[in-house]
């Protein structure tokens, strides 16, 4: 199971080098192209149902981002008993240029779902998150 799990840690860490580049085709090898797959980024209305609404949305930050640096750190990933599910959760700072102004996203976060399909590993689940302050209801 250690050598799935570091297959998966090396394509969970390819969002983020893609990111920097700016390459949608790394993504694109990455993510499952499922019509029904939905995943969700950090606004209100990101919701994206499908590679090719997902695959807009990356194409226009990638348009209007400069200089993405994208760190990671209390990466965890779970490979399923099949071992051909995988889970991770992480943390990123996202640095980038935002029509002239330096934008820096500490501490948001992300989960994901893999599958294992054709012996490469895909993306079938995204979540993007960043945290508030306080709680949103006491308890």
């Amino acid at each position: 199971m250690e050598a799935e799990k570091a297959q998966v840690k090396k394509v969970v860490d390819q969002i983020a080098q893609a990111m920097e580049a700016e390459d949608v085709e790394a993504i694109s090898a990455i993510v499952a192209h499922d019509a029904d797959m939905v995943n969700f980024g950090t606004d209100a209305t990101e919701r994206w149902v499908g590679w090719d609404a997902l695959q807009a949305s990356i194409e226009q930050q990638f348009a209007a981002f400069d200089n993405q640096q994208v760190s990671v750190r209390d990466q965890v990933i779970k490979v399923g008993a099949s071992g051909t599910t995988a889970w991770y959760s992480q943390i990123m700072d996202w640095n980038l240029d935002a029509g002239g102004e330096v934008v820096n996203l500490e501490g948001m976060r992300a989960s994901g779902v893999w599958e294992k399909r054709d012996g490469k590993w895909k993306i079938v689940q995204m979540h993007f998150s960043v945290g508030v302050a306080g709680q949103a209801a006491e308890y």
